[in-house]
């Protein structure tokens, strides 16, 4: 069962649904969202979860499952329903807010992505990596983007210092293709700040691509076109698209935060940079841009760690474990 927030968090849960669909569990949903709100439920992901999943329309009306999944950016009052079978509760955190958020009162089972999310949690929990299927990599195929970024168009993912790193290999290179995968939840000032600098940078010379919100497997589609990865973020609980550039064959370059430590492997998989530092993430991006065979040796064996670190089979056998352990203790 999943008790399901469409948030950061809302392909982990649809995949986690449908895994345990897969196999053979029985799964019911209540969305705290509206249906219709394309901003927070996106239909492609509410008809992925519809495949696997029954919708329910209250909350009481899972009291009656086994177990009772609940994102950890739950606050007090989305939990009440379900504080008289709390024992049957899990908690998943997928970012610093959600601990936060989820205060003063946390179920009694707590998972989370990853060890920076675990420290920063204080409380007894266990750690389940969020796994990522693995797609068909082409390694011959033409990959014409030069560098990718992956995320909602938001503040902490940083696009204008992913925007100012483009600017410095355009200037450097005199030629860029510069691909930006993923949408933004709705106008707001910041994201008219990203669209005028992207026309200005596109008026300079730049190709910029941007894709819009894209489901899970037009992700690894898009991303197969990139050579490199940048993941600019100032903050990251686990850095899922690091996973999925990893998963693609991308080296990654990414800011030195968070889960992110966790995931890129420095000169094996990728490359950290200093933080928030421009200057470091164009050199680091024009040594691989300038050697593609380390772009692809650093690509296969991001692959390779992502298949014996973050895999799906591992995901859902971890909480179907646990999930058993809860509903039969």
């Amino acid at each position: 069962m999943i008790d399901l927030a469409m948030g950061g968090a809302q392909n982990f849960m649809v995949q986690l649904a449908q895994g345990l669909a897969g196999r053979g569990h029985s799964i019911k949903y209540y969305l705290h969202a509206s249906r219709s709100d394309p901003i927070h439920a996106v239909p492609t992901l509410l008809s992925a979860l519809n495949t696997a999943a029954v919708y329910v329309n209250q909350p009481r009306r899972l009291l009656t499952c086994d177990v009772i999944q609940l994102d950890g950016y739950h606050n007090l009052r989305r939990k009440l329903p379900y504080l008289l079978v709390f024992h049957r509760c899990i908690e998943t955190y997928h970012s610093y807010y959600s601990i936060q958020r989820s205060g003063p009162v946390y179920a009694p089972h707590r998972v989370a992505i990853s060890q920076a999310i675990q420290a920063k949690l204080k409380r007894t929990s266990r750690m389940i990596y969020q796994g990522v299927p693995m797609p068909t990599v082409d390694w011959e195929a033409p990959r014409p983007f030069d560098v990718a970024i992956l995320g909602r168009i938001h503040s902490v993912k940083q696009h204008i210092l992913f925007l100012e790193i483009c600017e410095r290999l355009y200037q450097q290179r005199r030629t860029l293709n510069v691909l930006i995968l993923g949408g933004h939840p709705g106008p707001s000032a910041y994201q008219e700040k990203i669209d005028s600098e992207i026309a200005r940078l596109q008026h300079a010379g730049l190709n910029i691509f941007l894709t819009g919100y894209l489901d899970s497997s037009a992700v690894y589609t898009q991303l197969a076109q990139a050579k490199i990865m940048l993941v600019t973020s100032a903050s990251e609980g686990y850095g899922r698209m690091a996973v999925e550039g990893l998963a693609c064959g991308l080296p990654v370059v990414a800011n030195p935060v968070g889960g992110l430590l966790e995931i890129v492997q420095d000169g094996q998989t990728g490359f950290f940079a200093r933080s928030n530092d421009a200057s470091s993430f164009t050199e680091l991006a024009n040594r691989l841009l300038d050697d593609p065979s380390l772009c692809q040796s650093l690509g296969c064996q991001g692959r390779a760690d992502v298949e014996k670190r973050f895999s799906y089979e591992a995901m859902l056998n971890a909480y179907e474990t646990l999930y058993q352990q809860v509903a039969h203790p």
